[in-house]
């Protein structure tokens, strides 16, 4: 059973230093990336020691794994905030499309997820997390498939969140922070919108 005491004392305090530590360690992979990422700088950033850092996270990898998790957090809140709202299905999906896309223009996540997507090529651990981190994501994107065609099998909702979330990913690079085509973006949104409502709702999505 989840605890829902307010965290206090030394509790409390530990959290507050690996919510610093993750943030701090999402700013170094931004500002510098993975080739000059190292858990001594994340703690010079920190503000703290390296030892304090080694407390909460004995790895470079696991801290990685934390900051995925905390990263995917942020968006399932917010998608939960319109999963509980009195929007239609289609309206709500049209509101996870804008906050995503939109999302893409930032500095942190156009410099961030390409960094991840990276270090996934080359660490077993860090890549089943970002499998994780997307699955996730997934099934929020699977829920409003389903609401708005209920007749679509499961194999057709799999694949149709797959090819929607590779396909927003995939602007990154384009309609990304200072990107030449960062202008475009609302364009992008309602093509997106239309293009995933006419997939979902004609059915015609390969078992």
């Amino acid at each position: 059973m989840l605890n829902t005491r307010k965290a206090r004392g030394p509790y409390k305090s530990g959290l507050k230093t690996q919510k610093t530590i993750i943030e701090a360690a999402q700013n170094l992979l931004v500002d510098e990336g993975y080739h000059n990422f190292s858990l001594r700088k994340v703690a010079l950033k920190a503000g703290i020691s390296g030892g304090n850092l080694q407390h909460h996270f004995k790895s470079k990898e696991e801290l990685i794994v934390a900051m995925l998790d905390s990263l995917i957090t942020v968006y399932l809140e917010t998608f939960k905030t319109l999963s509980d709202s009195a929007l239609a299905p289609k309206e709500r999906l049209r509101k996870i499309l804008e906050h995503v896309i939109l999302d893409l223009n930032t500095k942190s996540t156009t410099l961030l997820f390409p960094e991840l997507w990276s270090l996934s090529n080359h660490d077993r651990r860090i890549s089943e997390s970002v499998d994780g981190m997307y699955e996730r994501y997934r099934a929020v994107l699977k829920d409003c498939i389903v609401e708005i065609n209920p007749k679509l099998s499961a194999t057709q909702v799999e694949k149709a969140a797959l090819f929607m979330s590779a396909s927003i990913e995939g602007h990154t690079v384009f309609i990304g922070y200072k990107r030449n085509w960062t202008h475009h973006t609302h364009s992008i949104i309602e093509m997106a919108y239309a293009s995933f409502l006419f997939l979902i709702e004609s059915g015609s999505i390969p078992e």
